[in-house]
């Protein structure tokens, strides 16, 4: 979506979301499919009727090419959405309640009501609305958020903290602390979170290192997801363990360590990377290991 000109307002911003929301959407369908999602309904037919978007809509993703899809990107009012993971149905859904939550006086409280009463898929789907209507009461948006934090169930997750601009932008530092920690413990991708390594701060990898600890002490293994994020702000022993991590017999997760030592800025690894650049048989790693001299300098530098 193009950068809202001076005289933009909040109401032609959403509109011009959900307008390139449908764009993407409208050449996925069928005529049948079309025709469905041009029905006009009232508020309380439309959620009767959402749970059935499955059915009328199709099972295709939104996003045809395989090779597109992690690139894929729709505009929303508070950011870019990745949008390759989603289906024609998911969209269907996100766009027929923004346009229904946009027409009444408060978005954010009916996308609530809805969610509120509805199943794990259009529960999702408010989530995700909430980039495509005008901004509303934010503190009722983040109620909505919250709720699907408290459970344990991946989509739910997923769908408040994981490519939602909305939750990158209002969610506290304690709660977004929180939200990448849970996702963790609950098996939630956090590569998903957007602006991810611009909010983890030195109390989120602190937290992390505590967590590596745990696992480690219950014989348990370590998403490989942490160590870069943890490297950001590394608390002592955390460089010496990543060298450690060098010699690993895994290649993957030597790669891991190299990619971590990249993101520390301590140069005091760079003579480490060199040794283990100069005997290391797997191309993969050996990429991963230049790469890390290359970014070691800039990380120091910043």
């Amino acid at each position: 979506m193009p950068d809202p000109t001076p005289d933009a307002t909040p109401e032609r911003e959403a509109a011009a979301a959900r307008q390139e929301l449908r764009e993407r959407l409208i050449p996925r369908l069928s005529d049948a499919g079309r025709a469905w999602l041009g029905e006009a309904r009232e508020l309380d037919a439309l959620r009767s009727a959402l749970p059935r978007a499955g059915r009328a809509l199709g099972k295709k993703g939104l996003v045809a090419a395989f090779a597109e899809r992690a690139g894929a990107q729709v505009g929303g009012v508070w950011g870019a959405l990745p949008v390759g993971a989603w289906s024609v149905p998911d969209a269907g859904c996100v766009l027929l309640l923004a346009e229904a939550a946009e027409a009444q006086p408060s978005p954010y409280s009916v996308l609530f009501e809805t969610y509120d009463a509805a199943g794990t898929e259009v529960k999702v789907a408010c989530l995700r609305a909430l980039n495509f209507v005008r901004p509303d009461d934010v503190a009722k948006g983040l109620e909505l958020v919250a709720d699907a934090g408290r459970t344990y169930l991946p989509e739910l997750l997923g769908g408040a903290w994981a490519g939602n601009p909305f939750s990158a932008r209002f969610l506290s530092p304690h709660d977004y602390r929180k939200a990448v920690l849970k996702a963790f413990f609950c098996d939630v991708p956090v590569e998903g979170f957007l602006r991810l390594e611009e909010r983890a701060d030195a109390e989120l990898a602190e937290s992390l290192c505590d967590y590596v600890d745990e696992r480690l002490a219950a014989g348990r293994a370590v998403p490989r997801a942490i160590w870069p994020l943890a490297a950001l702000h590394p608390r002592p022993g955390l460089v010496g363990r990543l060298i450690g991590m060098l010699e690993h017999p895994d290649p993957q997760e030597r790669v891991t360590a190299a990619r971590a030592l990249a993101k520390t800025g301590d140069l005091r690894a760079t003579s480490f990377v060199h040794e283990r650049l100069e005997r290391e048989p797997e191309s993969s790693v050996r990429e991963a290991l230049q790469a890390a001299l290359t970014a070691l300098p800039d990380r120091a530098q910043a």
